[in-house]
């Protein structure tokens, strides 16, 4: 009998300890819950008044996690010292090492920074709200942070309060009360006392409660933030934006092979200029800005054959650089083809594009034919990597394109090797839509750029215009668009970002409010006022 309890026992031990084990649920569905918090156990009470003491306990239903509170929970009010933190079992113990203003409600803002202990469910945007007075503060202010470029919602942006309304206080202090926006953009501090306060939106990138990077997004409204008792103050959305602060540089060369020279950069070039500072001779130098304008390819005979010096001119910068000849000269030597319009509309010629600038075309070595029959080509017209082959094509046919070995010659006299052949589809005018805008802005004195974009968010047309005009898109393929539009105040063609300490905004940006869906054959109208 001794020797059965004795394992008895033992056997009980291990099972108790095992019992004690916190550990993640096995089978069943995947807990998706997260921690709430228990009011019995939590001293004293969420939205409690006339708070005494100097420590809180929340006690929450189950096990949980808070994660580097030093960093996610924030006072507001703020509070000159940090508090301690204690997580013991279910409960969290809040010491606090300062003495509260009176008359005063506190908001302690946890964010997402607790989770349950198995799973990591977060309690989103949880907050914990008290009085050392004999009310809780009810005022609140709303609203949406967007990019000024984009036009869309920002998430986790510090939306913080100031009662010091000067210029760089954002810069020097923490605000008295923040929150952070969610998926939406959409943000709401609450439990404000009366008063007035100075707003600002900040993507903090080093967590630090201070705009002090400069790849930080900024942005503020212009009225102050008047609270009154028991008011809800809502405005129009914040726009965050970056200031143009980038030194312009070239940031970066690249050496493909000798005749090829790529410069990077730091940001967009509008006029830009190449010169070569030595008797290097660089013939058919040939020059192919990017679309961005951040990229500059350089194709010339005897580039990076030897070494030479340029000087590279970006709008009202000048850089001095060394060209150091190319080593590897055995690299993509070959004259390539890239790609083929298969699918073209009737009025528009055939593109092909090369890997490398064309120089030459011998007209007899391409042909065009529809079935077996051949059809005469009307003319060929070179675009630095591209040929354009114009022909007779008819609606709703299907045509094949031939190029034959040594037809195309590059700028470094090389050909092409091999037979490039491709399917050619010419689509029925009726498979295109066409969308008509009457854009009708109230500033008929600036400058709008306006662009149609794709589903991908790309442009794929392009227009300067001023004043009420009416602009037509033709030969869409059907799909789903939208129209962006630029306030270009200073005429230069492209976005302009602001400066917040220079009180320089940043160039507004519109978007059409209801995506343009584009059928076959057909023919849709808007207005649009801005």
């Amino acid at each position: 009998m001794k020797k059965l309890y004795y394992i008895t026992l033992i056997t009980g031990i291990i099972l108790f300890q095992n019992c004690a084990q916190i550990s993640a649920p096995t089978g069943g569905e995947p807990d998706k819950d997260f921690p709430v918090l228990d009011s019995i156990g939590t001293v004293p009470s969420n939205y409690s008044t006339q708070f005494r003491g100097n420590k809180i306990v929340l006690t929450f239903d189950e096990y949980f996690v808070l994660k580097n509170p030093e960093s996610t929970v924030f006072f507001s009010p703020r509070i000159d010292n940090e508090p301690e933190y204690i997580v013991k079992g279910k409960t969290l113990t809040i010491l606090l090492n300062n003495e509260l203003k009176a008359n005063t409600t506190y908001t302690i803002n946890f964010g997402d920074a607790i989770s349950d202990y198995t799973v990591g469910n977060k309690i989103p945007d949880f907050k914990y709200v008290f009085s050392t007075g004999t009310f809780i503060d009810s005022m609140k202010t709303e609203g949406k942070v967007i990019d000024a470029f984009t036009g869309k919602p920002i998430s986790d942006v510090l939306v913080m309060l100031y009662e010091n309304t000067e210029v760089s206080i954002v810069s020097k202090e923490r605000p008295i009360y923040y929150t952070l926006s969610n998926k939406e953009g959409a943000y709401s501090l609450t439990n404000l006392k009366a008063g007035s306060y100075k707003l600002f939106a900040l993507k903090d990138e080093n967590r630090n409660f201070l705009y002090d990077l400069p790849n930080e997004k900024v942005g503020t409204i212009d009225n102050l933030i008047e609270l009154t008792n028991d008011s809800a103050v809502s405005h129009s959305p914040i726009s965050l934006f970056t200031k143009d602060y980038i030194k312009q540089s070239v940031t970066n060369k690249k050496y493909e092979y000798p005749g090829k020279l790529t410069l990077t950069f730091a940001r967009p070039v509008q006029n830009w200029g190449i010169s070569f500072l030595d008797s290097i001779p660089v013939e058919f130098l040939k020059k192919e800005m990017n679309e961005n304008r951040d990229s500059l390819v350089l194709w010339g005979v005897n580039l990076g054959k030897e070494k030479s010096i340029l000087t590279v001119a970006m709008d009202t910068t000048k850089e001095t650089i060394n060209v150091y000849p190319f080593k590897n000269t055995t690299k993509n030597k070959e004259l390539n083809q890239l790609s083929v319009s298969r699918a073209i509309d009737a009025t528009e010629p055939l593109k092909i594009e090369f890997n490398r600038p064309i120089s030459k075309v011998k007209d007899a070595l391409i042909s065009i034919k529809n079935d077996t029959t051949s059809i005469p080509i009307d003319s060929i017209t070179i675009e630095m990597k591209t040929l354009l082959i114009y022909f007779a094509k008819k609606e709703d046919k299907s045509y094949r394109y031939t190029t034959f070995p040594n037809a195309i010659e590059d700028l470094f006299q090389t050909t092409n090797k091999d037979t490039l052949s491709s399917p050619i589809s010419v689509k029925k005018s009726s498979f295109y839509g066409s969308f008509t805008l009457k854009f009708i802005p109230k500033k008929d004195s600036v400058n709008y750029i306006v662009s149609l974009l794709d589903e991908k968010g790309e442009a794929i047309k392009t227009k300067w215009v001023k004043g009420n005009t009416t602009l037509t898109f033709s030969k869409l393929t059907p799909g789903k668009y939208t129209v962006k539009a630029i306030e270009d105040l200073n005429s230069n063609k492209k976005w302009d970002t602001g400066n917040y300490y220079l009180k320089k905004k940043p160039e507004l940006v519109f978007y059409f409010p209801i995506d343009i869906t584009i059928r076959s054959n057909w023919e849709m109208a808007e207005s649009w006022e801005i």
